[in-house]
C-alpha cells in the first residue's frame, strides 16, 4: 500500500493485474491514476490485487476488499476507484461494505464526460449514456424485489411498483433524448453537406487524449478552443476554417480523444460527432512524443479510426510537444518516423513544415479538369456543382463546358466528359 497526501476529497484506487496484463499494468494505471485527478479528487491511497478468479458478488477476493474498507476507514476516504469493468451487483455489493461509493473504469469516464461536455449535445450524449447504463440496474433491482416483495395472488409490492415506475420514466427519458439527438444529427449532416459542396479541403485533427489537439487547432487557426492539461478536455467537434497558404484554404476538424478501453456505450454516443472524420480528406493523427508510451498509444488511434471505416484516408502523423524531449530522444523518434512532422504547438515550433506538408498532400489529392456535359446530360450538371468547385463554365450550341477542381475520386466520376484538349 503506497499512502499519499490528504486533500478535501479522497480516493483509494484498486488496481487490479491480471497474469497475463502484467507487462502493460504499469502504463495503464498511471492512466487510470490521471482519470481520477481529471475529477479533482486526490488519490490518499493505492493498493493492488492480482485477480485469477472473479469473485461473482464483489470481484475482488474477500481479503482485498476488508482491506480496502479499512483502509477507507483510515483514511476517511470519500470513494473507492476500481480499475476494471464491474457488473452492477459488484459495485452495489461493494459500495454497501465498504461504506462510500465504489466506481469502476467505465463509471470513471462518464463522470469526466458529464463534468466535461460543454455543448449541449454534448450534455444529451453522456445522460443518454449515463440512463443507458443505468437501465440494466434497474432490470436488476426489479428482479431482487420480485424475490423479497412479491405478494400473494400475484399482485406486485410497493417496491416493484416504484421500480416499474422508475424504469418506464427511464425508457421514456431515452427516447426523448434519441429524438433529439436525431434531430442535432440531421442538422449538423446539412453542414457537413455545405462544407463538402464548398469543396474547402478539410483536414481532421485525431489522437489520444491530452495529446495537444486543441493547442494545434488554435494555433493553425487563430480560433481560442478550450485548451487544458487533461484528459478530455474537450468533448465537442470544434471546426474552423483558415488559409494555410496564400489563397489555400483548409477547414479542421477536431474530435473528442481517443482512450483505451472507452466503454462500448460511449463510443456509440459519440459515433456522429467523430463521423466528421470520414468527411476528410487528411487526418492529422496527433502524437505526445513526451509519453513514453506513445507507441501504444498510436495503436489505440488508429484502431479506432479503423473502427469508423476511415482505412482510405491519408494519414499523417505529427509528433507534437517535441520541446519536452532532449537532443538523443529527439532523434530517435525522427529517424524512427521519417514521414512524419515533428513540432511544439505550445511554442509554434515547426507549424510551418507542418502547413507546407498538409498543402502537398493535398494538392496531390486535387485535380483541374475540363468537362463538356451535353444538354441531354444536363443533370449531371447539379451532381458537378455538389462534387466539384467550378472555377468557369460557358455554355455552347451543344452542351456546357466547365473547368472544375475538386477531389480525385469526386471528379473522376466524371470521367466520361473529360476534355483533353
Amino acid at each position: 500500500m503506497k499512502q499519499i497526501q490528504h486533500t478535501t476529497r479522497k480516493a483509494v484506487l484498486v488496481e487490479v493485474i491480471r497474469p497475463k496484463d502484467r507487462e502493460i499494468r504499469e502504463e495503464a494505471f498511471e492512466e487510470f491514476r490521471l482519470l481520477v485527478e481529471t475529477l479533482g479528487i486526490e488519490i490518499v491511497a493505492e493498493t493492488s490485487q492480482v485477480i485469477k478468479d472473479i469473485n461473482y458478488a464483489f470481484f475482488i477476493g474477500k481479503g482485498k476488499l476488508e482491506e480496502t474498507k479499512q483502509i477507507v476507514k483510515l483514511l476517511e476516504a470519500d470513494f473507492v476507484f476500481i480499475d476494471a469493468t464491474l457488473t452492477y451487483l459488484q459495485l452495489r455489493n461493494l459500495s454497501k461494505e465498504i461504506g462510500v461509493p465504489c466506481v469502476d473504469r467505465p463509471h470513471l469516464i462518464i463522470m469526466i464526460f458529464s463534468m466535461r461536455a460543454k455543448s449541449s449535445e454534448g450534455k444529451l450524449q453522456v445522460e443518454l449514456t449515463q440512463l443507458k447504463m443505468r437501465l440494466p440496474e434497474i432490470v436488476h433491482n426489479e428482479i431482487n424485489l420480485d424475490q423479497q416483495t412479491g405478494s400473494e395472488m400475484g399482485l406486485k409490492g410497493p417496491g416493484e411498483r416504484r421500480t416499474e415506475l422508475k424504469r418506464r420514466y427511464i425508457d421514456s427519458r431515452i427516447k426523448s433524448l434519441e429524438t433529439h439527438l436525431k434531430e442535432i444529427k440531421k442538422h449538423r449532416e446539412e453542414r457537413r453537406k455545405r462544407r463538402k459542396k464548398s469543396n474547402i479541403p478539410i483536414v481532421a485533427i485525431a489522437g489520444y487524449t491530452n495529446s495537444g489537439k486543441s493547442t494545434l487547432l488554435n494555433v493553425l487557426t487563430g480560433a481560442d478552443s478550450y485548451v487544458e492539461n487533461m484528459l478530455f478536455a474537450t468533448l465537442d467537434t470544434l471546426i474552423r476554417e483558415t488559409e494555410i497558404s496564400e489563397g489555400f484554404k483548409v477547414i479542421f476538424t477536431d474530435t473528442i480523444g481517443f482512450i483505451r478501453d472507452l466503454p462500448p456505450a460511449l463510443i456509440y454516443a459519440f459515433h456522429s460527432t467523430l463521423e466528421e472524420i470520414l468527411d476528410s480528406w487528411l487526418i492529422l493523427h496527433v502524437v505526445d512524443s513526451s509519453d513514453e508510451n506513445f507507441g501504444k498509444k498510436i495503436e489505440v488511434v488508429e484502431e479506432t479510426l479503423k473502427e469508423l471505416g476511415s482505412e482510405d484516408i491519408p494519414r499523417l502523423l505529427v509528433f507534437n510537444k517535441m520541446d519536452k524531449l532532449n537532443p538523443d530522444s529527439a532523434n530517435f523518434i525522427k529517424n524512427a518516423y521519417k514521414e512524419a512532422v515533428f513540432i511544439s504547438a505550445l511554442r509554434k515550433e515547426g507549424l510551418e513544415d507542418l502547413k507546407k506538408k498538409i498543402h502537398e498532400i493535398l494538392e496531390k489529392s486535387l485535380i483541374k479538369v475540363k468537362l463538356f456535359i451535353p444538354y441531354e446530360a444536363g443533370n449531371i450538371l447539379g451532381q458537378v456543382y455538389d462534387l466539384a468547385n467550378v472555377i468557369w463554365k460557358q455554355d455552347e450550341e451543344n452542351g456546357t463546358t466547365l473547368y472544375v477542381e475538386g477531389l480525385l475520386d469526386n471528379v473522376n466520376k466524371f470521367k466520361d466528359y473529360f476534355v483533353f484538349k
